[in-house]
């Protein structure tokens, strides 16, 4: 998790206190995973190991649980090609936003292998993990989420800054690339979040909240 939160670029610092919200039945985070079903599926693979060659040992499937729910592990090896997480916020905190009190979950930090962009794998993973919050323990009836805003992400000056070198510069903002997910903007955000580049520059970051109806 850690090594795809650095390839990501983005905020692999907190990857131990989630790992510590997850054992509480916080937020937890799902594997994004290649289908048998995918042509070519072991040459993807191989591209995305290439790439990022940390990540070339397989893992095993051991969980016992969803947000403290019991489960039967498969105990099947996997490499992953990314991830994605989910959460149910304090109900005060959703209807803060105008959003219902009860059956909203959370999607957050979701990532694909750099290697393998433009595959549609981003979309895949959007789409089960929806399919995933709307079934126990989870039940929702809506998903949302808060990402960059578009201005963030097309503003020469702030786009330097936060791509800064080595970092994936996107073709597409994350709020243009959502809407064609079937979401939509509900609020803006201007100091959604305070981000220190590890030059030491801190910038505050307009984040566009987003929401989708799954029921």
């Amino acid at each position: 998790m850690y090594d795809q939160r650095v390839a990501c670029g983005w905020r692999f610092d907190e990857v131990p206190s989630w790992i510590e919200a997850a054992k509480k039945g916080g937020k937890i985070f799902y594997w994004a995973l290649l289908s048998d079903a995918v042509p070519e599926k072991g040459k993807l693979i191989e591209k995305h190991i290439e790439a990022y060659p940390k990540e070339s040992t397989p893992l095993r499937d051991t969980a016992a649980e969803v947000r403290l729910v019991p489960r039967q592990p498969t105990e099947a090896e996997f490499v992953p090609i990314g991830h994605v997480a989910v959460d149910i916020h304090e109900p005060e905190e959703d209807t803060k936003l105008g959003l219902p009190a009860t059956g909203t979950v959370w999607i957050h930090q979701l990532y694909v292998s750099r290697a393998l962009h433009l595959g549609g794998f981003g979309a895949g993973t959007m789409s089960k993990i929806e399919a995933l919050a709307a079934q126990s323990p989870m039940n929702a009836k809506l998903v949302a989420l808060d990402t960059l805003s578009k201005e963030m992400q097309t503003d020469p000056d702030k786009r330097d800054i936060l791509y800064r070198e080595g970092l994936h510069v996107p073709t597409i903002s994350n709020e243009e690339w959502y809407i064609r997910q079937g979401y939509e903007v509900f609020k803006r955000e201007s100091d959604g979040y305070t981000w220190k580049t590890e030059e030491g520059i801190s910038m505050s970051l307009t984040l566009a909240y987003m929401k989708k109806s799954i029921v």
